[in-house]
């Protein structure tokens, strides 16, 4: 037998007799930690979703050519962060504590930029339940720390894709090379064209989850199960989240190192990292540091101490989908890494190219406009938790028991958030609300929106909601009639939407207006249909729309609507509307600059500062 499969058989027999246990669920799983589900966005988002790459020979946001810096301590204002707005995150997590039922137990959470660790903070519990519901005694309550160690979770495929890409650089291993080449038992059930590139960006066709911890007696049966399974879509058709890949891709790491994959990993990732505090299957002596996860009722006990993930636990701890536990600081040295192109101080974990491939997106021909962003390994453009940090260039991965980590590169910003969500049961809350409201928080500390803009009209900020902001007036027939806007838009692409329209029959009917959107140092962006959706580019725009029924300019009495609709769920900073004016040639017939003007505008579910 295959003695790091015998090494694992040692550390799950340890860790069942640690526990105390008999034997493994037979429902319960995490199965992982996918985005929420939605529906697909309509034809008609799709279709006019502009195009928000940039311009012109602009680097890459993932071109890394840093200088390896360290962490340090900084002051917020050092590092570009507003330190006031950062004051309002202890407020954010404390609602997710006392929602009903809480969000999380505890949470540990850090703000860096530009290798500043600027803020952290720590509330909540580590450890407070004794079952899913009934509480400790309240003098055995475990506050939640600043260097409090987190399960991971889902966050530990970011530390296999790491490794995966160090076999890439060394030539041990291609993106293209089958993954039945290294592990021949893959090619079963018709998986021989899977390449290790479908496994890093979920495209492999494999089913999301299968049952190892109890369907299979041992681990050398439930990696087979892992090897043989069979796929649900043929290989790149198809975008489906899959812990079974990267148990896969783990496998081969250790195939071709000889080493099992904590070893590997602590050898050639954290140790060099300095990562003292992040490792798998931690020692029971750092018990009381780490936050416990969930009562299992077939255990009859309190996960503390050990992995969450039942899979992994059933393979010994370790596995490529999870098993990492860590505290906020050393993710964020890992973190760091990345933003240094590979390299923290000394320290050279990846090359900067290899950085850039691993956050470049691979599948949206695959997904679709509004679809899933995948690069080798981490989770781009989420909007569902990055939110107000979003752009095709955010990274990079949730973790299913509360744990998130989000990297933008515009700003070489890190925001870590670790909860134990599923303390004392996953049947509670989510974090990914009071992840939304973290990003967004942190986007504004960094001045994201425009100074120009903070005054206008804001709207985008609720869930499943159409905010409307209309004028009206009398078109005289003496000009080309437009209208120019000043414009900020940050909407979830294709689900949030922005439509500018007009109507000239007292609102019965509405027609859409095509324009353009034109910015200093940028190329114009076509709005063709009217709708804008997408991240923006962070940009102020100067939104110039005819105003035309197909080859006619409206005359009369014509109604002017900004109207955005919002679905049910993931927002990023929504839409900001500056000074609005509606022009016949040069004559300005509303210009919201003048006091009186500015009384015209109706607006619904808009706000502006008083």
């Amino acid at each position: 037998m295959d003695p790091r499969i015998t090494r694992r058989t040692g550390l799950t027999a340890t860790a069942l007799a640690a526990a105390g246990a008999v034997g493994l669920p037979t429902a319960a799983h995490a199965g992982g930690d996918p985005a929420p589900r939605k529906d697909r966005p309509s034809a008609g988002a799709t279709r006019s979703a502009p195009s928000w790459r940039p311009g012109g020979p602009h680097r890459h946001p993932w071109d890394r050519r840093g200088s390896g810096r360290i962490l340090t301590e900084r002051r917020p204002d050092a590092v570009g962060l507003d330190g006031e707005r950062l004051d309002e995150l202890p407020d954010i997590l404390r609602a997710g504590l006392e929602f009903d039922p809480p969000r999380f137990c505890g949470v540990s959470l850090l703000v860096a930029s530009q290798a500043g660790i600027a803020y952290e903070h720590a509330d909540g519990h580590a450890l407070r339940w004794q079952d899913a519901s009934t509480e400790l005694p309240e003098d055995q309550w475990l506050p939640a720390r600043t260097d409090t160690i987190y399960d991971l979770a889902s966050i530990s495929k970011i530390f296999t894709a790491t490794a995966v890409m160090q076999q890439v650089e060394q030539g041990r291993l291609g993106l293209e090379d089958l993954v039945a080449d290294h592990l021949p038992r893959f090619a079963e059930n018709g998986k021989g064209e899977v390449t290790v590139q479908h496994l890093l960006t979920h495209v492999g066709g494999l089913p999301p989850f299968i049952n190892l911890y109890s369907a299979h007696p041992d681990i050398e049966s439930r990696l087979g199960a892992v090897l043989t399974v069979e796929p649900t879509s043929p290989p790149g058709t198809e975008y489906v989240y899959s812990d079974l890949g990267l148990i896969t891709l783990g496998l081969i790491v250790e195939e071709l190192s000889g080493q099992g994959l904590d070893e590997y990993v602590r050898e050639h990732i954290t140790a060099p990292l300095g990562m003292t505090e992040t490792m798998y299957n931690p020692p029971a002596e750092l018990k009381g540091r780490i936050a416990a996860t969930e009562y299992v009722e077939h255990h009859g006990y309190l996960v503390h101490g050990h992995v969450h993930d039942e899979n992994a636990y059933s393979l010994g701890g370790v596995a490529g989908h999870a098993g990492v536990f860590s505290t906020a600081r050393d993710l964020a040295v890992f973190a760091q890494m990345f933003l240094g192109g590979g390299r923290y101080g000394e320290a050279r974990i990846l090359r900067a190219g290899t950085v850039r491939d691993m956050f470049t997106d691979r599948i949206a021909e695959v997904t679709g406009v509004g679809g899933a962003r995948r690069g080798l390994g981490p989770e781009l453009e989420a909007w569902y938790y990055h939110s107000g940090l979003t752009s095709p260039y955010s990274g990079t991965h949730t973790g299913f028991t509360g744990t998130s980590l989000v990297i933008d590169p515009l700003t070489d910003t890190i925001v870590i958030m670790l909860a134990n969500s599923v303390h004392p049961t996953r049947e509670w809350s989510t974090t990914s609300v009071t992840r939304r409201e973290v990003s967004t928080c942190v986007a504004h500390a960094l001045g994201l929106v425009p100074e120009e803009l903070r005054g206008g009209w804001r709207a985008g900020q609720e869930d499943e909601t159409t905010a409307t902001l209309d004028v009206a007036l009398e078109l005289e027939g003496r000009g080309a009639p437009e209208l120019r806007m000043e414009l900020l838009a940050h909407l979830e692409t294709a689900y949030d939407v922005l439509t500018v329209e007009a109507s000239a029959d007292q609102g019965e009917t509405w027609v859409p207006l095509a324009g353009h959107l034109e910015a200093k140092h940028q190329p114009p962006v076509e709005i063709p249909d009217g709708q804008i959706t997408g991240w923006g580019r962070r940009v102020a725009w100067t939104g110039v729309f005819a105003l035309m029924e197909g080859e006619e300019a409206l005359v009369g009495e014509v109604q002017i609507r900004l109207s955005l609709t919002t679905d049910t769920a993931t927002r990023g900073l929504g839409a900001w509307v500056g000074r609005i004016q509606v022009l016949e040639g040069r004559r300005a017939l509303v210009d919201t600059d003048r006091d009186a003007d500015r009384e015209l505008v109706h607006a619904d579910g808009w706000s502006r500062p008083s």
